[in-house]
């Protein structure tokens, strides 16, 4: 006696419906889980990048203000540092000033003699200003030379710089003021924009560092120009 193949059974339309929507459940959870870490690492990269930047701005702003070179002599000229605000109301200082500076670009037969000038100059964005770097490599040029310059930070809210004479900190410095001396510590403070806000937005990142500087001397003769403030940094 013949006996007849069993026939195959398959999925029903409702087995397939339930597997589908269990597939559905499972991506929607690795999505939502997925999004979440990748807005976690940008936000924890937004983070660093603000710290990177500032402490590369600071640590450049450090090894040029502790190479300081003495406002008098063949190779020197005045240290100055002046207060100023940009046009949104933001803090922008100014600060000249004759070091032993590192170039980014070495030229033969030129001194390590530098004057250096630091100051914020107008982004083409709203993310803030741009601190920028000026370098004019050789002092015995009988001709007026162009600085080089390079961008040191961008998304600059505010850059402050203070001095301190021994027994005050003031807000301005002028050695041609001062008997010729520099100041003996300088505090520089820089605030940073979230990237991607503009400069009015309360988020964004502050670092101020206090940097001694080891040519400096106290004044004796003049109080320095400025206002004076002897809140300590």
């Amino acid at each position: 006696m013949s006996r007849s193949a069993p026939a195959a059974r398959g999925f029903t339309l409702l087995e397939v419906l339930a597997a589908m929507a269990m597939v559905a459940v499972l991506a929607g959870s690795l999505y939502a889980s997925l999004h979440i870490a990748f807005k976690a690492r940008d936000s924890a990269m937004r983070s660093v990048e603000l710290v990177r930047r500032c402490g590369v701005a600071v640590s450049l702003l450090k090894d040029d203000l502790q190479s300081a070179a003495g406002p008098n002599g063949l190779l020197a000229g005045p240290f100055i540092g002046s207060g100023a605000t940009d046009g949104s109301g933001g803090q922008g200082d100014s600060l000249s000033f004759y070091a032993a500076a590192a170039d980014v670009e070495a030229d033969t037969g030129v001194g390590d003699i530098k004057k250096v000038e630091f100051l914020c100059e107008p982004s083409d964005d709203s993310s803030g200003n741009v601190l920028v770097r000026r370098l004019t490599a050789n002092l015995l040029s009988p001709r007026t030379l162009e600085p080089r310059q390079e961008t040191i930070c961008r998304g600059v809210r505010a850059f402050t710089l203070r001095y301190f004479d021994g027994t005050s900190w003031y807000d301005n410095w002028d050695s041609t003021a001062q008997g010729d001396v520099l100041p003996k510590a300088a505090e520089v403070t820089i605030e940073l924009n979230e990237p991607g806000a503009s400069s009015r937005d309360g988020a964004g990142y502050r670092v101020s560092r206090v940097v001694l500087i080891p040519c400096g001397q106290a004044a004796e003769d003049a109080a320095p120009t400025g206002t004076s403030s002897s809140k300590a940094p």
